[in-house]
């Protein structure tokens, strides 16, 4: 660094200011951002310039843009400036626990080297990271705010379009206390004189700066280099910083501008033994010809060689064939391949070799990226190592099938590890077709597999199919991969119905004890859980979750661990343990943040909205699912995305808000949504007067075999149907369905994402819809009691209400005085929690009960209540008053609700009693 740095006051001051904060132990994070040639790296150099005469240490860390660039290679650069080596789990690979040790490991040595006299790390060209350094820049800077130790990173602003990773690294980062950010922006025109003078040495008239400063827009590296060019006159300007070095690479020797483009193709640090070998030039000739670029400011010799800009770099390649890109690339990766330790520099290698086409070998470079990807993913970069077997099947996909579909299973492996199982599923296609070209039973095995507990309810891919096409050709003998496809198919069976998952699932788990393999017996339980996800299986579930949770704790196992605590969060819920229940998302939060998989955090925030809506805090259970869809929409199956939207439904329909689904999910669902969603969607559209929207949504599931994880929902849902269709068959049959789980509440039994309350609930009103007044009477006074001890207000409102509209209708001694006192607290309470449809309902109700006229029914509608108690059907009423037979029947529907009638007989009796 030298020279003066011209303006930047503000921003000099505010990292100062950071500086000292960080050595009273208030450390943290700025980022500062800009496009390229702002100024961020100049700046940053200023701060570290005074951090160095205050005597606190200094580490720099460069991203590189280079494909061929290693996992963690910035932060490998900042151990490299503190003496140390970064943690072997991230050299060697292991497991996701691995990994967040590992991470833990290295925040602790900055923090333990920012002591006693603070430290500053610098992290250039942030844009640039993999996303491997990103998630343990993340990492360290949520143990940052109380050291010494200050992060100064600085990104490209203009470059974050598809970069996901950085966005996310962002994103996350935007959360965590202690950080700071700063755009830089172009300097004023004064800024810009200065710079001019500084660099030619001569007054600036303010014109020319002028001129400067509009064609270079305040940037200072286009400032610095149009600077030289000022004794041409303002008119004789290039248009761009391009013509600039191009003019200076004119000014070379051929041979040196051959060097020079030949090595800022290869990147952006060039390695004059590498440049020798690769352009047959001797290493002094390869040395004199840097030099003389050195002197033209094309590139700086310390600390080693490097490109002095990265636009400078750009230029320099613009003009190079493609053929000679092509045979530098490949060149390069042969003199890489024959060094010592080429095994380690795999990604370089590949990269230079993927670069190479179409001169370079293709079957070769699909072999080094394919090593390439398999030493990213040991080292938990999943990310890197889903790009490169991508790009080696692009290149070169082996036209052994057997290998084709290694490499597609790897593929596809990695994008689940990362999140983006949409892509996951048409690869594993791919991968078997593969697998039954090569006749290999056990690879269509190990497709079906790379799926687990990941198979699409809503979608085409299905694992079962494909494990029971490979069980029919496997040997009948115990072993892993057959009691793995067979947990496989009885988990699935469990879901969606199938071949008795019972006895499956127990098959299974059998094999797996007998086998003694952890791997398998995670599978079988995982088999055994769903196929006991019913009602009957919920105290089953809580054994199964804690041998799960014990599985997990003895193999070190965060991924096990996390599902045996959601397996148990989800029996609690059935349960009505709600307190029980959300006491878990604590360790369930500290293990997805471990984990650092989208699926895993899903899964952590799809227990917290469930606890939020249950206990009638909607307004976070809404930011809680949105979070939930940020993290899934795109890349997760449609079922993570469906039960999503599925949530934001339900609270719609508890707080009427009407503007929680948009009008692409409203088309999604209609589409292609299963039986066991159509009930509450269809009770979604009844509940706002659709009844023939509604009866188009459940028609499709009549006579489905109903999912044993949703039957309480979906018995529940029904119940509540039928009291609006005036449906007293159907309501007698959920009653006698729903009557063996009253005890249980109304929840999934396999990834609640919600709690509809206590079954008794809507016992009772199936009872008190199909005239069983007294015995209606008792179940929600038990619902309510229910309710009310496991702390779900939303619910034992609703089952208040649903008391008092039975009371009403009852009408013994007492019953109306209690029921106006019912709807009187339930429409306190539906005021407080913001549920407007239940306190439009209970208001209805409660004037119903003090006699106003007639309990606030239209005009029209007491000319439609007329109508019924003369016997008419739907559709007479509907000739008669030259309206539709929707029109009716949804006046039908709102009659019955203010009322708190159950029927069209209830209607004709209150009719009569009116005269």
């Amino acid at each position: 660094m030298s020279g003066e740095l011209v303006g930047r006051e503000r921003e000099s001051g505010l990292l100062a200011a950071r500086l000292d904060q960080a050595r009273a132990g208030r450390g943290g994070l700025v980022l500062v951002a800009g496009e390229p040639g702002i100024g961020k790296t100049r700046l940053v150099q200023e701060a570290a310039a005074g951090a160095e005469a205050l005597g606190v240490p200094v580490a720099w860390g460069r991203a590189s843009d280079e494909e061929g660039s290693p996992p963690y290679w910035i932060f490998r650069q900042i151990a490299r400036d503190l003496g140390r080596a970064l943690p072997p789990a991230l050299a060697e690979g292991g497991t996701a626990t691995d990994r967040f040790e590992a991470f833990e490991a290295f925040a602790a040595q900055l923090l333990a080297a920012a002591e006693p006299d603070g430290l500053l790390v610098a992290l250039d060209d942030l844009q640039w990271a993999d996303a491997a350094s990103l998630a343990l820049l993340v990492h360290t800077v949520r143990s940052a705010a109380r050291s010494r130790l200050l992060l100064v990173a600085t990104y490209r602003d203009t470059e974050t379009v598809g970069r996901e990773a950085l966005t996310s690294a962002l994103a996350a980062l935007a959360h965590e206390a202690g950080q700071t950010r700063l755009r830089l922006v172009g300097l004023p025109t004064a800024d810009v004189r200065r710079q001019l003078e500084l660099v030619t040495g001569e007054t600036v008239r303010p014109e020319v700066a002028a001129v400067v400063s509009r064609r270079t827009g305040g940037n200072p590296f286009f400032v610095g280099e149009l600077a030289g060019l000022l004794d041409s006159g303002v008119d004789a300007l290039p248009d761009g910083v391009l013509d600039t070095v191009r003019a200076r690479l004119a000014r070379l020797t051929a041979r040196t501008r051959e060097l020079v483009a030949t090595a800022a193709e290869l990147g952006s640090e060039p390695d004059p033994c590498g440049l020798a070998a690769v352009t047959g030039h001797a290493l002094d000739v390869v040395l004199g010809a840097l030099d003389e670029a050195a002197a033209a400011g094309l590139v700086v010799s310390r600390p080693g060689w490097r490109f002095r800009h990265d636009l400078i770099r750009e230029a320099a390649r613009a003009d190079l064939p493609t053929a000679a890109r092509a045979d530098a690339h490949a060149r390069l990766a042969g003199w890489l391949a024959g060094r010592p330790g080429a095994a380690e520099r795999a990604t370089e290698i590949a990269h230079h070799l993927l670069a190479s086409a179409p001169v370079g070998d293709p079957r070769e470079a699909a072999e080094w990226a394919e090593r390439a990807g398999d030493q990213s993913f040991e080292r938990l970069a999943w990310e890197q190592a889903a790009d490169l077997y991508r790009r080696a099947l692009d290149i070169g996909a082996p036209p052994d099938p057997g290998d084709r579909g290694r490499l597609l299973r790897r593929h596809a492996t990695a994008l689940t590890r990362d999140g983006d199982i949409q892509s996951a599923k048409a690869i594993l296609a791919k991968a078997a077709e593969a697998a039954r070209e090569a006749g290999d039973p056990a690879a269509l095995g190990e497709v079906a597999l790379a799926m687990e507990g990941l198979s699409d309810p809503w979608g085409d891919f299905s694992g079962d199919r494909l494990a029971a096409e490979a069980l029919a050709q496997l040997p009948a003998e115990d072993s892993p991969l057959r009691a793995r496809l067979l947990a496989l198919r009885a988990g699935e069976a469990g879901f969606a119905g199938g071949e008795d998952p019972d006895r499956a699932s127990a098959e299974a788990l059998a094999m797996a004890e007998r086998l003694g393999d952890t791997q398998v017996l995670r599978s079988a339980l995982r088999a055994r859980q769903m196929a006991r996800s019913g009602p009957d299986g919920v105290h089953e579930r809580l054994e199964l979750a804690e041998r799960m949770a014990a599985l997990g704790r003895s193999e070190v196992d965060d991924d096990t661990l996390l599902w045996g605590l959601l397996w148990r969060f989800d029996a609690l819920m059935m349960l009505g343990r709600l307190d029980e229940a959300e006491a878990l998302l604590g360790p369930m939060r500290r293990l997805s943040d471990r984990l650092r998989r989208p699926l895993a955090r899903w899964h952590y925030l799809r227990g917290v909205a469930a606890v939020e809506a249950t206990r009638g805090r909607f307004d976070a259970a809404i930011a809680t699912v949105r979070d939930c869809l940020g993290l899934v929409e795109g890349r997760a199956h449609e079922s993570v995305v469906g039960v999503s939207v599925f949530v934001l439904l339900t609270i719609d329909g508890l707080t009427g808000r009407e503007d929680l689904v948009t009008a692409e999910q409203f088309e999604a669902f209609d589409r292609n949504s299963p039986g066991f969603v159509r009930p509450v969607y269809g009770l979604y559209w009844a509940q706002r007067g659709d009844l023939e929207r509604a009866r188009r949504i459940l028609h499709p599931a009549d006579g489905e075999a109903l999912a044993q994880p949703a039957l309480l929902p979906t018995l529940a849902t029904r119940a509540e149907l039928a009291a609006l269709m005036d449906e007293p068959a159907v309501a007698a049959d959920m009653a006698a369905r729903l009557r063996p789980h009253a005890d249980l509440f109304v929840t999934g039994g396999a990834g609640t994402v919600t709690n509809f309350g206590s079954v008794r609930t809507y016992l009772g009103l199936a009872l008190a819809t199909s005239g069983h007044l007294d015995e209606a009477v008792r179940e929600l006074r038990l619902g309510v009691a229910a309710n009310d001890t496991a702390g779900a207000p939303p619910f034992a409102a609703l089952a208040r209400f649903e008391l008092a509209k039975a009371l009403a209708r009852r009408r013994r001694p007492g019953d109306l005085a209690e029921a106006a006192a019912l709807a009187a607290t339930a429409i306190a309470a539906a005021e407080r929690l913001g549920m407007a449809p239940l306190r439009r309902r209970a208001t209805e109700l409660a004037a119903g009960l003090r006699g106003d006229a007639p309990a606030g029914l239209t005009p029209r509608e007491t000319e439609v209540a007329a109508h019924v108690a003369e016997g008419l059907t739907n559709k007479q009423i509907a000739a008669l008053m030259h309206i539709s037979e929707r029109t009716a029947e949804s006046h039908v529907q709102h009659i019955l609700t203010k009322l708190g009638l159950a029927n069209r007989t209830g209607i004709a009796a209150w009719a009569a009693r009116r005269g």
